[in-house]
């Protein structure tokens, strides 16, 4: 009785030993693919509004294949995550992204009409913002009540500059109606003191991540001059290319880290 009383505890911490690192593996993979979506969709509705925006150089093909793409990214990685809502929000997403052709795609069609941004893109910037609020508490949900590791702390980096991005756009678009989408000053200060922070903090922690790191935020340092200078003299197309890019290294990073 009391070897079999052995074998089955035997078999149990077998199944544990199996079974905790399994499980660990899949939140972690689970919550690199929600980053994934919340980069994703923050550098769509960026590519949308830098498409339109007279005060940049609108109407750059590689900003509408950009969004069209990076949609069709989102419903793929969506359907795997595998969560309702995020699915139906993406898919929401996309219809009003469509929507968008219906606004003037060349200088030319511009000069002929008085297009209705606040009809068109407005819809685009709300279904953005409830799609990271729906993924942001998924993350959450994964995360528990476990402190961020490097893991959390480099996508922490990443979502914080991708709101930057977008509140930066949303900001340079004349006659769009999204004042109340705008971060106030102290919030961008907030979220850019907290990315130069965490790239500091591992940089010095993680000394394997540091020379990847140190050039990350080289990266940033040089954008963050315009997006931090709400001014009137704007740089979409640059800002959107230059913050793109380090929002990709940093992902790279994180998705680098040993499983």
């Amino acid at each position: 009785m009391d070897i079999h009383r052995m074998n089955r505890a035997a078999i149990l911490m077998l199944f544990l030993i199996i079974a905790v690192p399994a499980q660990a593996g899949r939140i972690q993979q689970e919550l690199q693919t929600t980053q994934e979506l919340r980069s994703l969709a923050f550098l769509t509705c960026a590519n949308a509004l830098v498409y339109f925006n007279q005060n940049g150089s609108p109407y750059e093909l590689r900003n509408k294949q950009g969004y069209e793409q990076r949609i069709l990214r989102l419903r793929s990685l969506a359907k795997s995550l595998g969560v309702a809502d995020v699915i139906d929000e993406v898919q929401r997403l996309q219809t009003r992204l469509d929507d968008t052709d219906e606004l003037p795609q060349t200088s030319a069609a511009l000069r002929s009409t008085e297009p209705s941004y606040s009809r068109r893109l407005l819809p685009v910037i709300e279904s953005h913002a409830h799609l990271q609020a729906l993924l942001d508490v998924h993350y959450a949900q994964l995360q528990g009540d476990e402190p961020l590791g490097e893991l959390g702390k480099l996508h922490a980096i990443s979502r914080a500059m991708g709101e930057l991005l977008v509140n930066y756009q949303i900001a340079s678009f004349n006659r769009l109606g999204a004042e109340t989408w705008i971060l106030r000053d102290e919030k961008t200060h907030q979220l850019d003191h907290e990315v130069i922070d965490a790239f500091e903090r591992l940089s010095a922690g993680h000394p394997a991540l540091a020379e990847a790191l140190e050039h990350a935020a080289r990266e940033y340092s040089f954008v963050r001059g315009v997006i931090l200078k709400q001014d009137g003299n704007w740089a979409p197309n640059g800002a959107e290319r230059y913050m793109r890019s380090t929002i990709a290294e940093v992902d790279q990073i994180a998705r680098g880290l040993r499983q």
